[in-house]
């Protein structure tokens, strides 16, 4: 049996409604996705599948080092008889050409632009390993494993009134998270830490943190207002993907959903 048919053997269950004030405005089921099994590998495969599509191809130049004729002087000249470059009018050689030990020569086993970078996953399991990352964010032992600032009698996944799509001002969503009870996890995703080693003098001195991640079933103008609050990430529920849910393929991230998102993650994966 497949991970999405023992779902339909589990109980639904049930997370609190709330309004853009924090305030309780009644019960909503919740699809059976959210009790899916939490396989860590599954999704940790699944997420490095999807990533491996972002891939640019790299490699060394068919004709690098080929682009000169080369000629060895041979034996008697106390010299190694590598091939090397002529210099025109001279009669002299000098330097290496062609083969991979000499100054100017080509590559040692240089990565090849052909390579077979993207990996394959199968289309059960990609869906099951949406439905596992979804299943984690309803599990507050594993959203605080990931580190997000939680309290302790939070019910997750976080479940909020549709108009929250038509929020338009960032101020306006900051004081909507602050009521949902996120003050902490603000603070946490505000700061900032220095990168250990040399990849700070390679543009990417300072670290961030991934925050709260908001699905909605369409854009009124809350992706514009999440633009500037900092870890925040807002999808719509169509485009909701492994890499959204598990960032560096480490599930349990804190989402918050629209009570229309939940019907469409049910439709589309059900």
């Amino acid at each position: 049996m497949t991970i999405l048919g023992q779902l339909l053997t589990k109980g639904e269950r049930e997370a609190r409604l709330l309004g853009l004030d924090g305030a309780i405005k009644g019960k909503i089921t919740l699809p059976k996705i959210f009790s899916a099994p939490l396989r860590e590998d599954l999704v940790r495969r699944a997420y490095i599948a999807i990533l491996s599509h972002r891939f640019q191809p790299k490699g060394a130049w068919k004709g690098s080092a080929h682009k000169y004729s080369v000629e060895s002087l041979g034996p008697g000249f106390g010299i190694s008889r590598i091939s090397r470059l002529r210099v025109e009018g001279t009669g002299k050689a000098r330097g290496g050409g062609f083969v991979p030990t000499a100054v100017g020569g080509r590559p040692t086993h240089p990565p090849t632009p052909e390579k077979r970078i993207h990996k394959e996953i199968n289309a059960k399991e990609s869906r099951a390993a949406l439905a596992s990352a979804l299943a984690f964010t309803a599990s507050p032992e594993h959203v605080k494993k990931r580190g997000h600032s939680i309290h302790t009698d939070m019910e997750l996944p976080i479940v909020v009134e549709d108009t929250l799509a038509s929020v338009k001002k960032t101020s306006e969503l900051t004081s909507v998270l602050r009521s949902l009870g996120l003050e902490e996890e603000l603070e946490r995703c505000g700061e900032k830490k220095v990168r250990a080693g040399k990849g700070k003098k390679r543009g990417r001195r300072y670290k961030r943190r991934k925050g709260p991640l908001i699905v909605v079933h369409k854009d009124e103008g809350v992706m514009k207002a999440a633009r500037n609050i900092l870890g925040l990430d807002v999808v719509l529920a169509k485009d909701l993907s492994v890499l959204h849910l598990a960032p560096g393929g480490h599930p349990g991230r804190l989402a918050i959903f629209t009570a229309q998102s939940l019907s469409q993650l049910s439709e589309r994966l059900m």
